[in-house]
């Protein structure tokens, strides 16, 4: 894509092609992948797919340093690297950006060899840095950012240097994976996120004074999607307490093995995480039940119970729950076919005892037959989730 030339593309017209107007091969286009890369085969198909592709600019609003762009532009190919963003940087301007740095498959890339290593993050630090890649430009349209940083320390304080001097105004969407913080580490701070609207925090724990963000930004926030791997429980509860005014909260397990423990020691007085607007409660897998007791959701209307994928573990405890059931309408239960049948119907029964308010629980079909001899108060409707 980087040598692209429109006198190089075949003038051999293709009858399918024409055959769909400009915007909707646009949008064809748009749901092969989100990452403009994944177009650098379809752009020298015809010259008529070549115009579609180059003047959408819909097609060039995700800007992916990924596995895909480290692997491309690598040594001495740089420059092209640098010379993609700037294509969509003009070309998807004035939309919104989505900028994505790092994704799963980039560990491979970093847990290679040192050489590697240091190459990848040179090459995302080009990307980056102040002086080489306009920040202004790179940030100033970020609708959404997903971060995995895998340089840890470097690579936190490489962002939030090239996100303080650039700011983000208009970002709404924001993913964080796999990051840990720790007093003395830390350099600078986020910028402001004046319109945040959703975070997802996976595996994260920020243990520094003053924290990675401002908490006026946070408390702006309408959902939180949040996982943790810290045995810190006093920061992952300090964590959702900061975001206050959040009105969906997903909470998702630890990734602990059965063998290893929780962290059960709070090392402070515990302080509750009073969520006033939280209207809406996700738990996948089993929470960490101190989380849970510390939680003040008075006005909760719906809760949904999910079993974790793997090991069918889920957070169906009603002394764990009690205190946040009374002002519950909907209650959705999913968990996995066969498991401790008798415990989580003797939970279920206990938790909508609490519930005064409560008018629809809905469960997988599988658990049906097992609440059908069960006598439940009037106004109280069970029905499957088929």
């Amino acid at each position: 894509m980087e040598h692209e030339d429109p006198r190089e593309t075949s003038s051999r017209p293709s009858n399918l092609s024409h055959m769909l107007p400009f915007e909707l091969l646009g949008i064809v286009f748009s749901h092969i992948s989100e990452d403009p890369l994944d177009l650098r085969y379809a752009i020298f198909v015809c010259r008529y797919w070549h115009d579609v592709i180059v003047h959408d600019a819909n097609l060039w609003t995700s800007i992916i340093l990924g596995y895909t762009f480290l692997t491309r532009f690598r040594g001495a190919r740089l420059h092209h690297g640098d010379a993609f963003v700037r294509s969509c940087l003009s070309r998807s301007s004035p939309l919104p950006l989505h900028i994505s740095i790092h994704d799963h498959k980039c560990g491979s890339l970093y847990g290679n060899t040192p050489n590697t290593d240091t190459e990848c993050f040179s090459l995302v630090k080009h990307i980056l840095d102040v002086n080489s890649g306009e920040p202004e430009k790179f940030f100033q349209r970020c609708r959404s950012l997903s971060w995995y940083p895998y340089k840890r320390l470097a690579e936190v304080n490489l962002v939030t240097q090239a996100l303080t001097s650039a700011s983000l105004p208009t970002l709404e969407y924001l993913t964080i994976k796999n990051l840990l913080v720790f007093k003395e580490d830390l350099v600078t701070r986020f910028p402001r996120l004046p319109q945040l609207k959703e975070v997802t925090l996976t595996d994260h724990s920020e243990i520094c004074i003053p924290p990675l963000f401002h908490d006026e930004d946070l408390a702006k926030a309408e959902r939180l999607s949040f996982t943790v791997t810290s045995r810190w429980l006093d920061y992952d509860v300090n964590c959702v307490r900061r975001f206050r005014s959040i009105r969906t909260l997903i909470l998702k397990e630890t990734d602990l093995d059965d063998d290893e423990p929780y962290g059960e020691t709070l090392h402070g007085p515990p302080e509750p995480a009073e969520l006033p607007l939280l209207e809406t409660l996700t738990l996948s897998g089993r929470v960490v039940h101190q989380v849970l007791t510390l939680m003040r959701t008075p006005g909760l209307r719906k809760m949904e119970i999910e079993a974790d994928m793997m090991e069918g573990r889920h957070s169906l405890v009603a002394i764990n729950l009690m205190h946040m059931v009374r002002s519950l309408e909907h209650l959705d239960v999913s968990l996995t076919e066969g498991m401790y049948v008798t415990s989580w119907v003797g939970e279920l029964e206990r938790l909508v005892v609490e519930a005064p308010s409560l008018v629809r629980m809905r469960v997988d079909p599988w658990m049906v037959e097992h609440l059908q001899e069960k006598e439940w108060r009037t106004g109280l409707h069970v029905t499957d989730s088929s």
